[in-house]
């Protein structure tokens, strides 16, 4: 089954009321394409598995153990710095968007709080986790996209973070009954023109 927003929007409420309030203990980055954020509260311990891979992208809390690698790769250690300790203040998801915004306390180096966002978008092939600061400019991320690679979003070290361009879908949070009736009414008379 695929991964769309409204499965997306149960997962946060899941996720959400086992890790709000809990810290992050340790970062893992067991291959290329996945990261395991390892929670603790005051009751229990939990790990959450964020998947950027392509043709198995998602987010979920899990139990399995997986294997690291020896030298962890530089977003891990980049990531372990950042929220090693942070707590997870809240979970958001723009509209049906397939994409998690998890917000962190965190304290930098100076010892002052700062808020953190982990981006986790699930889109396929053009998934990708994105570490964001508190002025919304990205710190870095899993699979840098540049000038090259697309011309419609860039995600850079240093540039502002933009969401996805929203696809053209209608929302069943903010659509109006009139709305989705002009709607499906204008697909029926398209679907009734005979096709060439």
């Amino acid at each position: 089954m695929a991964l769309d927003g409204v499965f997306l929007r149960h997962l946060k409420e899941e996720i959400g009321m086992s890790l709000l309030g809990t810290r992050v203990d340790r970062v893992f980055q067991p291959n290329r394409d996945e990261l395991i954020l390892a929670f603790r509260g005051f009751s229990a311990a939990y790990k959450l598995l964020i998947s950027a891979r392509a043709n198995s992208a998602r987010v979920n809390l899990t139990t399995i153990p997986v294997e690291n690698p020896q030298q962890p790769p530089m977003l891990c250690m980049l990531l372990r710095k950042k929220l090693q300790g942070a707590k997870l203040l809240e979970i958001t998801q723009p509209d049906l968007e397939r994409a998690l915004m998890l917000k962190f306390d965190s304290v930098n180096e100076l010892g002052d709080h700062v808020e953190l966002t982990l981006a986790v978008e699930i889109m396929g092939r053009y998934s990708n986790i994105i570490l964001v600061d508190e002025n919304g400019k990205i710190i870095d991320a899993l699979k840098r996209v540049d000038a090259e690679m697309s011309s419609e979003r860039l995600v850079l070290p240093g540039l502002l973070y933009r969401l996805p361009p929203p696809q053209d879908k209608l929302s069943m949070l903010t659509c109006t009954v009139e709305r989705s009736w002009r709607v499906s009414m204008l697909y029926r008379v398209i679907w009734s023109f005979p096709k060439r």
